[in-house]
Formats: C-alpha cells, structure tokens, sequence
C-alpha cells in the first residue's frame, strides 16, 4: 500500500467517524460494533470509542464514545458452538498486541469488562472472526445473532 492509498484510507475513515458521531448526537440512535474476536478487531472498536492514537489531536471529533460492543466474544465461541477449524491460534504477535492493549489507561479505568475479555482471549489462546458464528446457517448473524444481542441487552 502506497502513501496515497494510505492517506486515502485514512481520510475515509476520518470521514466515516465523523459522520457516525454526528448521526448518534443528532438522531440519538444507539451505535452498535461488531468486529471479530481478535486484537485487530478489538482495536478497531477501541478507535471508535476513544478516537485514534495517531489522531489524538482530534480524538473528540474522530470518536464515538456511546458506541456498543455487540460481539463477537470470546465465550460465543462457545455458546454457539463453533467447530475447533474456526478458532484460530493466537500468534505470538497477536499476544504481544493484546498485551499492550492491556496497558491502556482507557481499559485500567473505564472499560473493565473490555479487559476481562482481552484477558480471556490470551488465557484461551485462540481468536475467530465473526462470520465464523455463520458457520452452522448462512444468515444466523442477520437472522439470530444480532437480533438476540440487542433484544437480550447483551452487550458492552
């Protein structure tokens, strides 16, 4: 990826936060995330809710701090049953992101149950994406997973 390809992908994320930010203040709609369960999702979800370390001068307007952790979880893995060729080994960079995750001021003070999901997925050792949930029907995320997350409160 060139520096133009870069810039581009940045200004379009930039432009995407924002616009999400200004839907939540002015719609007042609830904001929900879902990004696979892995460090690279939980970052992406980190950003969102805290703004981008690159860009902190600008954190409080690249940032969506009412945003909701839908999933996926480390513990879906298990309540829906997933086959072990969906779970993948955390590589040995994968622990050292995590790790430094970890160390976050945001997740010492604030999100406390983001930790213990960063915790279990190093105790665990494996990571899925969330299409893996779709592993027994094609639509389970559209038609079950989602729905029974925002219905049952089961988010953080």
């Amino acid at each position: 990826m060139g520096l133009r390809e870069i810039s581009i992908t940045c200004t379009l994320l930039c432009f995407q936060t924002r616009f999400l930010g200004l839907l939540v203040d002015t719609l007042r709609l609830p904001t929900y995330c879902l990004v696979d369960s892995d460090p690279c999702g939980f970052d992406i979800l980190y950003t969102y809710r805290f703004g981008s370390m690159q860009m902190a001068y600008d954190a409080k307007l690249l940032r969506v701090p009412e945003i909701l952790w839908l999933g996926a979880f480390v513990l879906d893995s298990e309540k829906y049953r997933l086959p072990q060729q969906c779970l993948i080994p955390l590589t040995a960079e994968d622990k050292r992101k995590t790790e430094a995750m970890l160390r976050r001021c945001y997740l010492q003070r604030e999100e406390l149950e983001w930790r213990l999901e960063l915790q279990l997925m190093l105790e665990r050792g494996v990571k899925f994406e969330f299409e893996a949930l779709s592993v027994h029907e094609l639509n389970f995320l559209s038609a079950v997973y989602i729905p029974s997350k925002i219905q049952g409160g089961v988010y953080i």
